[in-house]
């Protein structure tokens, strides 16, 4: 049989797991545009951003096999093992990822496939 205080504390680890697994699926139900910035090339590394556009371009990498996707003039960078969706040249985009910069270019980079949304 349990104490009363063994009793609290149980409801009170039991109420903060809730709170957490609550807190946890709104923020993943939110998604990434909640927190996500307007594209800016000012914006500092690592910054998530967010960018619409039209492919002009889509190229795969010597080594790697990651894609890169010019999205109006814009660089995006697909690492390799990321299944993007369907994509073709003259296609309207949105991508979400984190803002680099490579070879002194700026670039978004994807994080996952359902970054990248057609249409």
């Amino acid at each position: 049989m349990a104490y009363p205080s063994e009793k609290k504390a149980g409801i009170l680890i039991v109420g903060s797991l809730l709170v957490i697994l609550l807190f946890h699926l709104t923020i993943q139900g939110a998604g990434p545009a909640f927190f996500s910035h307007p594209y800016d090339p000012a914006l500092p590394d690592g910054k998530l951003v967010v960018y619409s556009g039209i492919i002009d371009d889509i190229r795969t990498t010597w080594s790697g096999g990651h894609t890169i996707i010019i999205l109006s003039d814009v660089k995006v960078f697909i690492p390799g093992g990321i299944d993007p969706p369907p994509l073709r040249i003259g296609d309207p985009l949105k991508a979400y990822g984190l803002l680099s910069t490579y070879d002194g270019e700026r670039e978004i980079i994807i994080r996952k496939g359902s970054d990248l949304i057609p249409g």
